[in-house]
């Protein structure tokens, strides 16, 4: 049975406010778990930089795009990882006519410098952990000049806190705040991490 014009007008009214009124969801929904346990879980964390001119090649894997990047790694801070040339795969890019993309997923600009917390994929091809939560940017302090470890950039993704987390004072790894930790003592302190 139909309803009448006046509910049923009320009703998509009502419909369309509520959908006015709910916040914009993300494609993307990520746990925001401590960098300490996210550490302890990679397979390696490395400083890593790009050339100016960024390699990348996307293709087709297990029905999904993904791009290998090239980066170099200037340091390993974690875990057995040569100083060199290192190719990441990451998820989504570009074959022919047809784009996959992942909000929250790293990327990597030219010229730039961050710590990767990485994981090594069954086949053995490196990927970045927890997608852009395990690339934290370097930037420089313009007064000190000193190497600045930044908190990742979230802005792509819906994060929610970890549950299983407990909270303790005693963590060898603080949060990075938002103006950033000095590198040699962020590196210190994720060399110090227990495994």
């Amino acid at each position: 049975m139909p309803l009448p014009p006046t509910r049923r007008h009320a009703l998509l009214l009502g419909l369309a406010l509520a959908l006015t009124a709910a916040p914009a969801a993300r494609a993307t929904t990520l746990v925001a778990r401590p960098l300490d346990a996210m550490i302890r879980e990679a397979d390696a964390v490395a400083l890593v930089t790009t050339p100016d001119a960024v390699a990348a090649r996307a293709r087709w894997v297990d029905g999904r795009i993904v791009t290998d990047v090239e980066v170099s790694v200037v340091e390993a801070l974690r875990g057995d990882l040569a100083v060199g040339p290192l190719t990441l795969r990451l998820p989504g890019g570009t074959v022919g006519n047809i784009t996959q993309r992942l909000p929250g997923a790293p990327a990597f600009a030219p010229g730039g410098t961050w710590v990767v917390l990485l994981h090594r994929t069954a086949d053995g091809a490196y990927t970045v952990f927890d997608l852009c939560l395990g690339q934290l940017p370097i930037t420089l302090d313009p007064a000190t000049r000193d190497a600045l470890v930044r908190p990742a950039p979230a802005a792509d993704v819906t994060l929610i806190a970890d549950p299983r987390a407990v909270a303790s004072a005693a963590s060898a790894l603080p949060e990075i705040p938002a103006a950033g930790m000095r590198f040699d003592r962020f590196a210190a302190l994720v060399r110090a991490l227990p495994r």
